[in-house]
């Protein structure tokens, strides 16, 4: 065997294999800080230390995901809430002393809310007629005829 077989897929132009399994995380992955499971962003709640003006810290929960500071994430189950406070997860994942857990509790424990965060019932769901989805007068949705 010759040096430049051996070494042919070797140096800056050697490629990686593509990736073949990406599954179902792909987009955003988040670790929950109860159960240190990896999921999608969508399934999991970010919860924010808010500082009042006396200066105690307690957690809320971010159900638009778009409040400032530090976010730390957990699944919408009472379990992981509960084994994140025991292991004390949210004062570090947030960085902050104490932390009051009682907005993230009642959150968890109100009926009607999916993983998001967001309410079941309030979502609307918009009916599109065939003039709004981007058919054209044949029926087909690239069509140039009118």
């Amino acid at each position: 065997m010759s040096r430049g077989a051996r070494l042919a897929g070797a140096g800056p132009s050697a490629r990686l294999p593509a990736r073949v399994d990406a599954g179902p995380l792909d987009g955003p992955v988040r670790t929950c800080v109860g159960c240190r499971a990896r999921g999608p962003r969508s399934v999991l709640l970010r919860v924010v230390a808010v500082t009042d003006d006396a200066g105690t810290s307690r957690a809320v929960v971010d159900s638009r995901r778009s409040l400032p500071g530090r976010g730390a994430w957990v699944h919408a189950d009472p379990e992981c809430l509960e084994l994140a406070e025991r292991r004390r997860a949210f004062p570090r994942a947030l960085r902050v002393g104490t932390l009051d857990l009682a907005a993230v509790r009642a959150h968890l424990d109100q009926p009607g809310h999916d993983a998001a965060g967001t309410a079941v019932a309030a979502k609307h769901v918009r009916r599109i007629t065939g003039s709004e989805s981007g058919l054209e007068a044949d029926g087909h949705p690239m069509s140039t005829q009118r």
